[in-house]
């Protein structure tokens, strides 16, 4: 019996009690299981108490340590109690389970706000490795690398976000593009620049006249300075554009200057072009030597006859500048006037050849004005209509020249060049998707066009993310292309990339 009862006891004794070790094991498990409630913190932080919410949420991460949703509320509540160090953290923290990728641009911005814009940036490239179509965020990316000194990225960034691009922004690509001595595409951005203001400033139209002094266009230069001073008298005193300006005046106007009484040596930039405004607001009062109406010795200058031009008028006199050669009925042309009565009698030269050398020397609006008078001549000449629609783009009505070079193709329909200009107007007006139709329906008319081609494969590789398609054209470009081409050497580099060559 003894031996029985200790079987017994030594059998029923062996279970032993839970140690505080595995207690502890099994509380945190079941914390884990757990899902945390932030909806009390979500209130506070919508109720604008945001401490109140860190407060809460900090409670919440020492229960849950490993909860990203905590980490990522705590994040925005961190930023939005201007702590942006410590909401960088967070957000951070968030990430390192390597899900909600889409965290990395709230990490981003919190980064920037901190003044941390290295780190930044690393987390708008990464974002944008996940999510290429946030064009906003490559806007946002566009300025950190132009902050940083990388130009040509900077570029590239603003481009795909250029559909959101503000005023700043637009000034930004125009400043680039001159410092790379690409003047048609700053006087492009300065121009959008300019549209996209509220208001009036002088900063795009500072811009234009840098560039229209710079390609020696004279006439231009000199509606610039005198619409500038006009709108805003003084804007370009005290700029690197000051004696260049007054000697264009001086240079230009000396015998109207000699005549109505004045000394131009001694006046500025801004007196002079008062002068001039003056003479030509009032042309029926000759001004006499008995006394000129600026002061000599002083900055101060009296324009009682000049009033500031709102913002539809100075985009009439300076977006759209008039060639000073071209007078009349000329400045109040429309696409509609293409099919009116003659533009001018007894022109006795070819205005489609004119309109080309007009167009090389960057003289847009003389250009749209030649070509319509080829329009007119016939209106089914496709040349003339691509003339019209390239000069519309670079005075940056995309909307113009989209219609003007579509009628291009209507008239000549197997013109390569022609659809390669859409194309390029496409990019601007179309849709990601309605572009990539576009630049398909090309591809079947043009097969063999490297151009075409070579644009295809970038779009898949590049905003597609399609890289077997990207590598199929990239080998077409191989075949079509001579082996010492730039071309056929970029497509062997990126087929490299793609591991597909």
């Amino acid at each position: 019996m003894l031996s029985i009862g200790s079987i017994l006891v030594a059998f029923f004794g062996c279970g032993e009690e839970p140690s505080e070790s595995s207690l502890k094991e099994d509380n945190i498990e079941l914390e884990t299981r757990e899902t945390p409630k932030l909806g009390e913190a979500i209130e506070k932080r919508i109720e604008g108490k945001p401490e109140e919410a860190i407060q809460l949420l900090n409670e919440l991460h020492g229960k849950f340590p490993n909860s990203a949703d905590i980490l990522i509320q705590l994040g925005r509540a961190l930023i939005e109690s201007k702590q942006y160090a410590l909401a960088a953290f967070r957000f951070d923290q968030a990430l390192a389970d390597g899900k909600n990728r889409e965290v990395l641009k709230e990490a981003a911005q919190a980064y920037e706000l901190c003044g941390d814009l290295k780190s930044a940036q690393k987390r708008y490239q990464d974002y944008l490795e996940f999510f290429p179509q946030d064009f906003r965020v490559w806007l946002n990316l566009a300025r950190l690398f132009a902050t940083n000194g990388d130009d040509t990225a900077a570029l590239n960034a603003f481009l795909k976000g250029s559909d959101f691009a503000e005023h700043e922004d637009c000034m930004k690509m125009a400043e680039l593009y001159y410092q790379k001595k690409l003047l048609v595409q700053a006087e492009h951005w300065y121009r959008v620049a300019a549209k996209k203001e509220e208001g009036v400033s002088p900063g795009p139209f500072l811009g234009l006249l840098r560039i229209k002094l710079l390609g020696n266009e004279l006439d231009e230069a000199e509606s610039l300075i005198l619409t500038i001073e006009k709108s805003k008298p003084g804007s370009i005193l005290g700029t690197d554009l000051d004696e260049e300006a007054s000697h264009l005046l001086r240079q230009r106007n000396l015998g109207d200057f000699l005549k109505a009484g004045f000394s131009p040596a001694t006046m500025n930039v801004t007196q002079l072009a008062a002068a001039l405004l003056n003479n030509t607001s009032n042309e029926t009062q000759k001004v006499v030597s008995s006394g000129p109406k600026l002061s000599l010795q002083s900055n101060d200058v009296v324009i009682s006859s000049i009033s500031l031009p709102d913002k539809e008028t100075l985009d009439e006199e300076t977006l759209l500048l008039s060639d000073p050669t071209l007078t009349g009925d000329y400045a109040d042309l429309s696409l509609a006037d293409a099919f009116s009565d003659p533009l001018i009698e007894d022109y006795n030269t070819n205005p489609l050849e004119e309109g080309r050398i007009a167009y090389l020397n960057g003289n847009y609006v003389k250009t749209l004005n030649l070509a319509r008078i080829a329009i007119k001549k016939n209106p089914m000449n496709s040349e003339a209509w691509r003339l019209s629609s390239q000069a519309h783009f670079q005075l940056g009505e995309t909307k113009e020249a989209e219609m003007t070079i579509l009628e291009a193709i209507r008239h000549s329909p197997l013109n390569l060049e022609n659809h390669l200009d859409h194309l390029r107007i496409a990019q601007e007006t179309l849709s990601a998707e309605r572009y990539l139709d576009e630049l398909e329906k090309v591809h079947e008319l043009f097969p063999e066009s490297i151009d075409v081609v070579w644009q295809l494969a970038r779009r898949y590789q590049m905003v597609e993310r399609m890289p077997a398609t990207a590598a199929v054209l990239y080998r077409k470009l191989l075949r079509i292309t001579s082996p010492d081409s730039s071309v056929h050497y970029q497509a062997e580099m990126e087929l490299i990339k793609l591991k597909d060559l």
